[in-house]
């Protein structure tokens, strides 16, 4: 198949802008011509990744002249390469870059609105409370015989001793679950 060329007032007509930035781009490097003319496929794919899109500009995110636009972008950006097997050579420009990194400006609001509402909590805390809690529970079921055993000295009956150790249990269990409860936030929060 012979590649189609086209003239400068051409190809800005293809891409719907003004041929003098067509001119500008050819004399800046950005695309390049053959003989004079221009590949309209060649020149896309170097206007794409050689053009930094203006902040005005109306068509950053729209689709260009052969239907392709953002899905193809997102593509070539998710994949690491391009969308599909005639997107060519094209590596992500920067309008691709802006756009991920408008996402991940968008991300970082959302979890400082989530952490502002309590809902988000860091999870070096998280850790920390969780082995506090844990720590203190083993604690708490450790010394239960230290305090039950003086208790039953003495004692003959089975019932006796098994009541000062429940009581000494439910006295350990009690301790821990104020504890948790104090670390927890209120019911009515959340």
């Amino acid at each position: 198949m012979a590649v189609q060329l086209l003239s400068k007032a051409a190809y800005a007509r293809h891409r719907g802008c003004d041929e003098k930035a067509v001119r500008k781009a050819i004399s800046e490097g950005r695309i390049s011509t053959i003989d004079g003319k221009i590949d309209p496929e060649v020149a896309d794919i170097q206007w794409a990744k050689n053009t930094r899109a203006r902040a005005d500009s109306k068509r950053s995110g729209a689709a260009n002249s052969d239907g392709e636009g953002v899905g193809r972008v997102q593509g070539e950006i998710a994949t690491g390469g391009p969308a599909g097997p005639d997107a060519g050579t094209a590596s992500p420009g920067y309008t691709d870059y802006r756009t991920i990194r408008e996402k991940a400006d968008a991300e970082m609001a959302q979890r400082a609105n989530l952490k502002d509402a309590g809902l988000l909590v860091e999870r070096t805390r998280v850790e920390r409370g969780t082995f506090d809690v844990v720590r203190a529970f083993r604690d708490a079921v450790m010394t239960i015989a230290q305090r039950a055993a003086p208790r039953c000295i003495g004692l003959g009956d089975a019932r006796d001793i098994e009541h000062v150790i429940a009581e000494e249990t439910r006295k350990a269990l009690q301790g821990f679950e104020e504890r948790l409860q104090g670390m927890l936030p209120p019911k009515d929060a959340a």
